[in-house]
């Protein structure tokens, strides 16, 4: 097995970036400096440190995985309850990275071309092995769009994420077992939380419960904002018999504290 570390490999990287850069160059969507390496995508890699550097916040919540404002008192919390996800039926969230910079950009090309940057599909890998430490996954499920809005598109973003993560670890993807039914309104920024779940609300059905029977099932999506949709599935798979629910997404919105 050649080690991707290896001389050659590197040369072969060179190569590529290089004729990237010449036949094909590419602005960087955050910032519009070029994009030089073939592994960063639609960002370059100035831009791609600054969302690094980004991904330390003080505090998360341990259920939902969103960011906190630090506390003073304990500046050493890495962990605490957000008080707002209590209710929700999934175990635990994660993310790669909060919804901004070059992690953003990256999403709304998802939503675009069914392609992922090799940088992002690394993030993705790490996301699911911290969110493996405090929770099992036995096979993923991707957010089903409405069959309607997946013929418009001509793909579902959730499954690109999906497969990507099935690429890295073998789990089972899982793209019989949940359907959408009920086409909602696109969600609008600003949307309070009740809104949003009044509108999933019997959106989802389980059509193949011998298949996520006593299992512990991660659903996978692109962005996770309140958690309505995570807690509408969560819960329609746990009716049908999943031993557990666990989510992850490409990125976290901030906007409930920021």
């Amino acid at each position: 097995m050649i080690s991707l570390s290896s001389p050659a490999v590197k040369a072969a990287a060179r190569l590529r970036d290089a004729s990237l850069a010449l036949l094909c160059p590419q602005e960087c969507l955050v910032c519009g400096a070029a994009v030089e390496s073939w592994r960063d995508g639609i960002a370059c890699e100035t831009c791609w440190r600054e969302f690094d550097v980004a991904q330390t916040p003080v505090s998360i919540c341990l259920k939902c995985g969103l960011e906190m404002p630090s506390l003073p008192a304990y500046p050493g919390l890495s962990e605490r309850s957000c008080g707002q996800c209590d209710e929700l039926a999934f175990a635990c969230a994660r993310s790669c990275g909060a919804y901004r910079g070059a992690l953003r950009e990256s999403v709304l090309r998802l939503k675009r071309y069914p392609q992922l940057a090799p940088r992002v599909s690394e993030l993705l890998r790490s996301a699911l092995i911290r969110l493996s430490e405090i929770q099992t996954v036995e096979s993923i499920i991707p957010v089903p769009l409405h069959p309607q809005r997946q013929l418009a598109r001509g793909f579902n973003q959730a499954e690109i994420i999906a497969r990507a993560l099935s690429e890295a670890t073998g789990l089972y993807v899982d793209t019989v077992s949940l359907i959408r039914e009920k086409e909602t309104e696109m969600h609008r920024a600003g949307m309070s939380q009740a809104a949003r779940a009044r509108s999933l609300r019997k959106a989802f059905r389980v059509r193949a419960p011998r298949l996520i029977a006593d299992r512990a099932v991660l659903v996978v999506d692109d962005v996770m904002t309140t958690g309505s949709t995570a807690h509408e599935i969560a819960d329609t798979l746990l009716e049908a018999g999943a031993r557990s629910v666990s989510v992850l997404t490409l990125a976290r919105a901030v906007t409930l504290f920021h």
